[in-house]
C-alpha cells in the first residue's frame, strides 16, 4: 500500500543551501577538537606531572578544559577562514544532499536478503567443518 504525499504550501520548502550546512560543521568539527584535545592536554599533562613532579604542577581539570577549548576555537576559526576549506565543506554539503536514501521496503528487504545469504554460508560453512573434522579423524585414526 503506497503512501500519498501530501502536496506542500507555497512558500513552505526552503531552498539548500550548502553554506549554512559548511557552517554547522564547522561548529561542530570545533566542539568535537574542543573535546578531543581537552582530554589531550590534560592526559599529557598527568603523563608529565608523573614523569617529572619536581617541574610540572598538579594537574588542573579546569584549566585543562580551558586550554583544549582554546586551542580547538583558534583551530576551528584558523580552518573556518580559509576559503577552500569552507569551499571543501560546501561541496561536501551539496554532494551528501543528493544521496538518495533507500525506502523502508528497500532496507527491509536488504536486511532480509543479508540475514537468509548469512544463514545460507553459516550452514555451508558448519558442513564443510564436519566433513573436514570427520576426514581428518579418520586420517588420524589410521
Amino acid at each position: 500500500m503506497a503512501k500519498t504525499r501530501t502536496p506542500k504550501r507555497a512558500g513552505s520548502e526552503k531552498e539548500f543551501d550548502p553554506s549554512r550546512w559548511a557552517h554547522a560543521s564547522f561548529v561542530l568539527g570545533g566542539f568535537m577538537a574542543a573535546w578531543v584535545l581537552s582530554n589531550f592536554v590534560e592526559t599529557v599533562w598527568s603523563l608529565s606531572w608523573s614523569a617529572w613532579p619536581q617541574s610540572f604542577s598538579r594537574p588542573s581539570a579546569n584549566l585543562s578544559k580551558v586550554s583544549g577549548s582554546v586551542m580547538a576555537m583558534v583551530l576551528t576559526l584558523w580552518a573556518w577562514r580559509k576559503e577552500e576549506y569552507f569551499r571543501f565543506m560546501s561541496e561536501v554539503a551539496t554532494e551528501v544532499s543528493q544521496i538518495v536514501w533507500p525506502t523502508k521496503a528497500e532496507t527491509r528487504a536488504a536486511t532480509i536478503v543479508v540475514c537468509v545469504l548469512t544463514l545460507i554460508c553459516a550452514f555451508l560453512l558448519f558442513g564443510m567443518d564436519q566433513t573436514w573434522r570427520a576426514f581428518t579423524n579418520f586420517l588420524y585414526s589410521i
